[in-house]
């Protein structure tokens, strides 16, 4: 049980079991109180009734709300992520001082303690630890020249991407993510999901994210009305059982209401009539101790969306880019360089992009609030469009959300108030400051404006930030009926699949064009190709046509690939050698074994620096 400001009850009898290594999703409506659960079996606050306990004293982790202030925040995020593995880097260093001794004193009782140490160090993934970490780094978008920079440096999102990074290497009995993929790019998240799905530990997860949740998810628990329900499977499975669920209990509901109305019936005609009185009584009597059953359809409040009226008919072509060339006013290096782009009337293009690379600015490049160093940006022909940030500055932070939505739409307070409504903004909601709502409520008033734009073109960054999965859905639902034209940036991939009939992805400065939705752009780009062992490994090859250095380069990047993974072979053969007891009844042997171990690994790191230098060359020149 829990209640804020003493008397609003958020939890009410939320009773919950994980066990070890299971991945659960948490699920339900914002406000619900899925982050204050967290923050209870975080040990972040206390129940008001109740308990939780963790057998065996197990370890729990969860982010941290305020991530690197002080000292903390002046560690690189190099040093920040591997000091989640301190415990194997104490036995590193204690491998590395029995290694030197047993250069001058190779006794078997040494040997015999180095062995255990050794096992030990294998067993807790010693040997793969800063490849784990530089794998991670990578895989969070963090290029290399960028691991030695202090982590209070980094925006508020990359410090958040840190500390989730952090906390899922250190490997915890328990994690606890909260909204984990907020501030990743698609590539991030699909690496996300295959560490969360592989992780020793077990996971509860709150996410909004559906596509996450079908991936990473074994069952399903439902924060709602202050309890919590199980559901085993993933999202997708949940959804349908919910369904079932639902569909039952209507059904339970309405033969409910009708026995309660006959028994009303019949009490009322002969409470007055002598022959009937005690029946009548006996009846009531029943009906009072009757459970009232509630239609969960008739409880949920739902977001109201109509995108389905007519829009004015724009021409063929409604948006179009030529050779745009834009770089920020501080940098001398454009963003974006010699790009082109045309949509046409009734497309629904979705443009994707590592974060970074500029998929915002072109989008504030189509609606004229930047303008281009190089190139044309032009709508086309009866062109009306309407634009949602993804920042949502557009809203006025001094209003109220009334004056706010009679300002942007020019309706009258009645008219207003009744749109708001449909927002879930009743009663005295519509008297709020803009600059007091949550991000949840600020994306669903930005929505109400558009709803009545009458725009025939929709420019949306992130149109699903913030919003919880009911409100997500019933956006879906609209923008598939909607007749006009969309061009919108998306990480959502449940909404991609639904809504795009076009992928655009930015990559080096240009658009690359995939002529159909999601699924076939996942079948023609994998996000995960050219990721091995942990490192992003150039894709660069030999072509036709380069010039003699830029073969020259692109052969020297192919073979100290192939001696990479020749290297990275040899060790793992040697590793697995290494765990073995047999090994060190045999001194000369295990001692010859951890030489070459120690040899390959310098090897290793040597032929990696190598590569990081001959990949910048790679880079410079165009390769």
């Amino acid at each position: 049980m829990k209640y804020h400001g003493g008397d609003l009850k958020v939890l009410s009898g939320a009773t919950l079991s994980i066990e070890a290594g299971e991945k659960v999703g948490l699920v339900g409506r914002n406000g619900a109180g899925k982050t204050t659960l967290l923050e209870i079996l975080a040990g972040n606050s206390r129940p008001d009734e109740g308990s939780v306990e963790y057998p065996g004293e197990a370890r729990v982790g969860m982010t941290a709300q305020k991530l690197y202030a002080g000292e903390r925040g002046k560690r690189s995020i190099e040093e920040e992520i591997t000091s989640a593995f301190e415990p194997i880097m104490r036995r590193e260093k204690e491998l590395e001082e029995l290694g030197s001794q047993l250069s001058d004193d190779p006794s078997d009782a040494l040997m015999e303690r180095y062995g255990r140490l050794q096992s030990e160090f294998e067993r807790y993934g010693g040997y793969d630890y800063r490849a784990r970490a530089a794998s991670t780094l990578s895989s969070l978008g963090f290029a290399p020249e960028d691991w030695k920079r202090p982590v209070g440096s980094f925006s508020g999102g990359e410090q958040s991407r840190v500390a989730l990074a952090r906390l899922l290497l250190e490997e915890p009995d328990l994690i606890l993510l909260d909204e984990p993929t907020n501030h990743l790019d698609l590539q991030a998240i699909e690496w996300l999901e295959g560490f969360v799905k592989n992780a020793k530990s077990a996971v509860l997860v709150v996410s909004h994210d559906r596509y996450f949740l079908d991936a990473v998810s074994g069952s399903i628990l439902e924060l709602e009305d202050g309890g919590v329900n199980r559901y085993t499977g993933n999202y997708s499975r949940y959804v349908e059982e919910k369904k079932a669920r639902s569909e039952q209990l209507t059904r339970k509901a309405k033969a409910n209401a009708d026995r309660r109305a006959q028994l009303e019936r019949f009490v009322e005609k002969n409470r007055a009539k002598a022959s009937k009185a005690a029946q009548a009584r006996s009846k009531q009597k029943l009906l009072d101790r009757m459970e009232k059953i509630d239609d969960p359809g008739s409880r949920s409040k739902n977001l109201k969306l109509d995108l389905g009226g007519e829009t004015r008919r724009a021409g063929r072509v409604v948006m179009e880019l030529e050779g745009v060339r834009y770089a920020h006013e501080d940098s001398n290096t454009p963003l974006l360089d010699d790009l082109d782009l045309v949509v046409e009337r009734g497309e629904r293009v979705a443009l994707l992009g590592p974060n970074g690379t500029g998929k915002s600015t072109i989008m504030r490049l189509a609606t004229g609030e930047l303008s281009s160093q190089e190139g044309l940006v032009r709508l086309g022909n009866n062109v009306s469009p309407a634009y949602q940030d993804q920042q949502l500055a557009r809203l006025d932070d001094r209003k109220t959300v009334l004056q706010e939505t009679m300002s942007a739409t020019g309706l009258d307070a009645p008219d207003a108030r009744e749109l708001l409504g449909a927002f879930l903004f009743s009663g005295g909601d519509v008297f709020k400051k803009v600059s007091a709502l949550s991000g949840g409520e600020r994306n669903r008033l930005s929505l109400a404006e558009i709803v009545v734009s009458g725009a025939n073109l929709l420019l949306l960054d992130e149109p699903t930030n913030n919003l919880d999965i009911p409100a997500r859905e019933a956006l879906e639902e609209a923008l598939l009926e909607y007749r006009g034209t969309m061009f919108f940036i998306s990480h959502d991939r449940y909404f991609l699949r639904k809504l795009a009939t076009r992928i655009v992805e930015l990559e080096d400065k240009k658009l690359a064009n995939f002529l159909g939705g999601y699924d076939y752009y996942r079948a023609h780009r994998r996000l995960d190709d050219g990721t091995k062992n942990g490192k992003r490994r150039p894709r660069r090859r030999v072509r036709p046509g380069q010039s003699k250095e830029e073969s020259i380069l692109a052969s020297r990047l192919v073979a100290v690939e192939g001696e990479i993974d020749a290297t990275e072979r040899r060790l793992a053969r040697l590793e697995k050698e290494l765990a073995t007891s047999e090994l060190y009844s045999d001194g000369k042997r295990s001692r010859q074994v951890v030489t070459e171990h120690r040899q390959l690994k310098g090897v290793l790191d040597g032929l990696y620096k190598d590569w990081g230098q001959l990949l910048e060359e790679a880079e410079e020149v165009g390769l």
